[in-house]
C-alpha cells in the first residue's frame, strides 16, 4: 500500500478532530475528518475504547482514503504499557510494505502488537509494583512473534 499513513490513538485523534469517540461511528468519522485536512491514504485509530466489550480494545483503519475500512477487537492487557504505539506503527508500516490487503495488514499489525506486549506483561504480571524497568517492552524476546505474528486477533472488513 503506497501513500501517506497516520495513525493516532483515540486521545489523538480525538483532540485533532474535535470529535468525541463513543462509538464505532465515530471512530469513522473521526477517520474521515482526518482523511478530509491532508493527504493520508491510510488513517488508523490505533487503540479506542468503544463498544460493549470492556476487556477488548478496537482499532480501526480507513485505507484508500475511506474507501476499505477494518477493524480489529484486541484483547485488553490489565496494565499500560509505554511505546506500544510506537510498537504498532512500525508494524503497520512493515505489514503494508509487504501485504496489499487491508484486512491482512491490520491483522498481522495487532497481532505483531499484541504479542509483544503480552509477553511484556508476562514477565512482570506476578510483581506487586512494577517499575519502568520491568514494564520495558520485551522487543529482543519478540523477534520470532515480530516476523511472524501469532494469529490470534482477526481483523474484519467493515461495511458502513
Amino acid at each position: 500500500s503506497s501513500g501517506i499513513n497516520a495513525e493516532y490513538g483515540q486521545f489523538e485523534a480525538e483532540q485533532l478532530s474535535g470529535i468525541q469517540i463513543k462509538c464505532e461511528a465515530d471512530g469513522w468519522k473521526v477517520c474521515e475528518w482526518l482523511h478530509s485536512k491532508g493527504k493520508a491514504e491510510t488513517v488508523v485509530i490505533t487503540s479506542s475504547e468503544i463498544g460493549d466489550d470492556k476487556d477488548k480494545i478496537v482499532s480501526l483503519a480507513s485505507f484508500g482514503r475511506g474507501a476499505t475500512k477494518v477493524r480489529a477487537a484486541i484483547p485488553r492487557l490489565p496494565t499500560s504499557f509505554t511505546g506500544s504505539g510506537d510498537v504498532f506503527a512500525a508494524a503497520f508500516l512493515i505489514w503494508s510494505h509487504k501485504l496489499s490487503d487491508p484486512v491482512n495488514i491490520l491483522q498481522k499489525t495487532v497481532n505483531t502488537t499484541y504479542a509483544v506486549l503480552a509477553r511484556t506483561f508476562e514477565s512482570f504480571k506476578g510483581q506487586e509494583n512494577p517499575t519502568c524497568f520491568d514494564k520495558e517492552l520485551k522487543l529482543i524476546q519478540s523477534k520470532g512473534d515480530l516476523e511472524n505474528p501469532p494469529d490470534l486477533i482477526k481483523a474484519e472488513l467493515v461495511t458502513v
